[in-house]
């Protein structure tokens, strides 16, 4: 038994490739406090057998196959299909990010979808984002994916009942028609998916928007109606943007449409406006650096 033992970032690093297959070696970062040294400290595992690297992925290799087997911890065996696997390797590389996060927690489709339906196994989405308790039903829309894949995404979308939060993650948020992801639903974030923005999802409950409206508007409480979120119940009626939400975007045009001499406002911050303003160019736009109203979250580390 003393050579199964391990130090707690490397247990959470084989239990997660033990229920993930496949991880991406960059994506090993995440598990260990010290970027500097987890290179060595992967190359150990390989070492001992823990872990086998095929070409820039990691699995698990004999000992570790056998570890996770002595702990009746969840195990998936390797699944070759190369295609299935570069899903995987997708769904590895986000859960990998939000690993170490305190207000995300990202649930892999297949630990979700009811195998012995077909039409659940033929569903596009990804998993389920869960932020703060609020459960967004994830997209992922990559390179490869072409005009038909996109139209299936929105026709999927469409038809789901259980979930009224969803997350697009695309790889260019021009490939999307905005238009084309409206639903009817409560929201509908479509996402450039980068570095910089998974790290904003990860706050995306933890802006202070009460005092931000405070600040720079006087006599704004929460609105009644639906199609924006504060307003003076008058002529000033605002809504606020974190990210892209087609849904909101559809309800402020609506209501633009009907009352023809009212002022939508919004509020967002400078990477949001050029896209907003495409969509409603008419609009009041107040851009502000929204990183001065967020409560960041605390990262706790295992020693």
């Amino acid at each position: 038994m003393s050579f199964f033992q391990i130090n707690e970032d490397e247990l959470s690093l084989i239990r997660f490739i033990a229920k993930y297959q496949y991880l991406n070696v960059k994506d090993a970062k995440y598990f260990f406090n010290s970027s500097r040294y987890y290179r060595n400290r992967i190359k150990t595992l390989i070492d001992k057998k823990f872990l086998r690297k095929i070409k820039w992925t990691l699995v698990l290799g004999q000992s570790g196959i056998q570890y996770v087997q002595l702990l009746n911890l969840e195990y998936n065996k390797l699944n070759k299909n190369q295609q299935y696997k570069e899903r995987l390797l997708n769904l590895s590389n986000i859960a990998a990010f939000y690993h170490n996060c305190n207000t995300v927690n990202f649930i892999p489709s297949f630990a979700i979808k009811d195998k012995t339906v077909f039409t659940t196994t033929g569903r596009r989405y990804i998993g389920i984002l869960n932020i703060n308790g609020i459960e967004y039903l994830a997209y992922q829309i990559l390179k490869r994916h072409d005009n038909k894949y996109i139209e299936s995404v929105a026709y999927d979308i469409q038809k789901e009942m259980k979930y009224s939060n969803f997350i697009i993650l695309v790889d260019d948020i021009n490939r999307i028609n905005l238009n084309d992801f409206v639903f009817g639903k409560n929201k509908t974030l479509v996402i450039e998916d980068n570095e910089a923005n998974r790290e904003k999802l990860k706050y995306l409950h933890s802006i202070r928007w009460n005092e931000l409206i405070d600040e720079y508007y006087e006599g704004i409480h929460l609105s009644e109606y639906y199609f924006c979120e504060y307003s003076n119940n008058k002529d000033t009626y605002i809504n606020t943007f974190y990210f892209i939400d087609t849904e909101k975007i559809n309800r402020i045009k609506y209501f633009l449409r009907e009352n023809h001499t009212k002022i939508a406002h919004i509020v967002c911050s400078t990477d949001m406006e050029q896209n907003l303003r495409k969509e409603l160019p008419n609009a009041n736009y107040c851009v502000v650096n929204l990183e001065k109203y967020i409560d960041k979250e605390r990262k706790y580390y295992k020693c």
